[in-house]
């Protein structure tokens, strides 16, 4: 897990452990605030990952709207 939380700071994302690994906020660099589990983080790096070619604004945007 903690290798997720660096990725996605190493992206420019905030994350904050709020109950032992279980729960998270994750503050995105545009201000937007969400808050996950274990499985939407992972799923949140994944989707990074497929697309890692974006800039983090970008993918932020795309998660967004596919999240809708």
């Amino acid at each position: 897990m903690q290798q997720n939380i660096s990725y996605l700071q190493n992206n420019g994302l905030e994350v904050t452990d709020m109950k032992n690994q279980e729960v998270f906020w994750v503050k995105f660099p545009t201000g937007y605030r969400i808050i996950m589990d274990r499985m939407e983080l992972t799923g949140l790096v994944q989707f990074f990952k497929l697309h890692e070619d974006k800039g983090p604004g970008v993918i932020e945007m795309l998660y967004r709207v596919k999240k809708n």
